[in-house]
């Protein structure tokens, strides 16, 4: 006890021996006056500290106008998703209001209290108020923490503090449609509407008693004109025009048909939609700044990617992602090259959850497929010889040709998750509303026109060629070609010396090689998520299909 009270006594000199002599630092905050450093000491904060060591812990919010700047800017917090109490906006107000009444202490304490706030808004601006890789496992965004002490002091010196916000905010347009899209969600009204408890479709010209509920949400939302009677239970062709609007503007197919998808989406509620808007808000503070100068640009949820290149969109495609079990990873990467004809070698994880367990019922499952099992020395293994519980000593390819399950193109970027953008052999995914159906990768619809973009040389790679070069009929016309030739010059030998024997045509089958080709220009890719947005004044939503939505909320109000 005697020793715990002797330290607690000595704990005064030890300050003196650590800042030195005199009242430097125990000064209340007057104009050009020093703080006592030994308040930013004891804090868990090591911004703080950084940002009075960079200051030599001296005041920074003597300025009556800087103060209430940022006390406006946290009051708007809300504007930008986040909210006015994780900055302790309350107690600065009052701090403020009575500014003149505050003792030297209080004043000392107003100081820190706004600097602390001030660093973390804009910490969170920059970087976000979460951290992506404490929460999620397929996450690959490698993006290094904004450095806002040092942001805060030049903010504060320059007295440009409201530009700095401004740039510690994203600059890319969907953030500011998101921005527009939460203003629009808060003007409409907070009323309950009554939800859509059907469990069968409705097709156009049906009666049906939920018809009139159907026609109130679709009036709230705008995607049809008040000027109708609810009463009226037939699915007329006025509704049927208003449904068309609203399954667009979701990402539903838009064929009129009130069904399941377009049940789940007609039941979200106003603060549903808004809660929907701020953790994409959110998602957006993760993301790098730069996109880069060209680069595509993968919306899971929306599944489309764009190629942008100077800020022009020069390609837009629809794509299938990975399905709930086997989520397409957000990452951001840059291309690396592109396989004409690859082979596919399967992953384990198909391997052990697809794979096996159809071959255990049926070795010759793996011909089915196209797949050839090889051994370490690359030959191969007859499927009737295959055993489970050799299976991991063997590799399984598939080879090259349309109906490969990569299709006829690879375009690789390096990922811990051994994923890429591809064509595919189900073709018809393309046409279905609901296309997170793949294992990971990133399927395009039009994986040629992608890959001449990529390459960019219409010189040695024009979409012609690319599409001889995958195209197996091609090489087929080719030989077939040199086998008329060859016909023709053993007759003109056979008439010039009839006596000659001449060996038969014989010319190897035509096949489809694999072709290598390095990406020479500078292309990043990102595969992100985002389930929100507005677009020239109309809301566009998207489903959560990874449900990832809610609990982000969850975690960004309540942790």
């Amino acid at each position: 006890m005697k020793t715990g009270i002797l330290w607690l006594l000595s704990l005064p000199l030890l300050f003196v021996m650590l800042y030195g002599k005199g009242g430097r630092h125990t000064v209340a905050p007057n104009e050009g006056t020093p703080i006592d450093s030994t308040l930013t000491l004891f804090q868990k904060n090591p911004l703080l500290k950084e940002f009075y060591r960079l200051n030599q812990y001296t005041s920074q919010w003597n300025d009556t106008l800087i103060r209430k700047e940022l006390l406006d800017h946290l009051a708007r917090a809300e504007e930008e998703g986040l909210q006015p109490k994780d900055y302790d906006y309350e107690t600065l107000r009052d701090r403020e209001i009575h500014y003149t009444e505050l003792s030297d202490s209080l004043k000392t304490d107003y100081e820190v209290r706004l600097s602390r706030s001030a660093l973390r808004w804009l910490r969170h601006l920059s970087d976000g108020k979460l951290n992506p890789y404490l929460i999620y496992d397929d996450w690959d965004l490698r993006r290094a923490p904004t450095q806002v002490a040092p942001l805060l002091q030049e903010a504060l010196q320059q007295r440009n503090l409201t530009a700095v916000i401004e740039g510690c905010k994203p600059n890319h347009p969907v953030y500011q449609k998101l921005k527009r899209s939460l203003k629009i969600l808060r003007g409409y009204p907070d009323k309950f509407i009554g939800l859509v408890n059907l469990k069968e479709k409705i097709l156009p010209n049906q009666k049906s008693k939920y018809i009139p509920i159907i026609k109130k949400r679709l009036m709230y939302w705008g995607d049809m004109p008040e000027k109708d009677s609810i009463l009226n239970q037939t699915y007329d062709a006025k509704t049927q025009r208003a449904m068309l609007r609203f399954q667009k503007r979701h990402g539903l197919r838009p064929d009129g048909i009130i069904a399941r998808a377009t049940i789940d989406a007609l039941n979200y509620s106003r603060d549903q939609r808004i809660e929907q808007v701020i953790v994409n808000m959110e998602r957006w503070r993760w993301y790098p700044r730069e996109l880069g100068y060209h680069y595509l640009l993968v919306n899971i949820p929306a599944y489309n990617i764009v190629a942008v290149k100077d800020q022009d969109t020069l390609q837009y495609q629809r794509v299938v992602v990975g399905r709930d079990t086997r989520p397409t990873p957000i990452l951001s990467s840059k291309i690396s090259n592109i396989n004409l004809n690859p082979n596919w070698t399967v992953p384990p994880t198909i391997l052990k959850e697809d794979l096996f367990p159809e071959a255990e019922k049926n070795p010759y499952h793996f011909r089915k497929k196209g797949l050839q099992i090889l051994d370490k020395d690359n030959q191969e293994v007859d499927p009737k010889l295959w055993k489970k519980e050799d299976a991991f000593r063997y590799k399984y390819v598939q080879n090259p040709g349309r109906n490969n399950s990569l299709g006829l193109m690879k375009i690789n970027f390096p990922n811990r998750y051994t994923v890429y953008l591809h064509d595919t052999n189900h073709r018809d995914y393309f046409s279905l509303s609901y296309r997170s159906l793949s294992s990971g990768c990133v399927r395009l619809q039009k994986p040629l026109e992608m890959a001449e973009h990529i390459l960019n040389d219409s010189i040695v790679w024009p979409l012609q060629k690319i599409k001889d070069t995958t195209d197996i009929a091609h090489y087929q016309a080719l030989r077939e070609l040199k086998i008329k030739q060859l016909t023709l010059q053993q007759a003109k030998l056979k008439k010039k010396y009839p006596n000659r024997v001449i060996a038969p045509i014989d010319l190897p089958k035509a096949a489809l090689k694999t072709i290598y080709i390095k990406v020479k220009d500078e292309i990043a890719i990102h595969q992100w998520y985002w389930t929100a947005w507005e677009e020239k004044g109309v809301l566009q939503f998207r489903e959560d299909i990874y449900c990832l939505d809610a609990s982000l909320y969850t975690l960004l109000r309540y942790k």
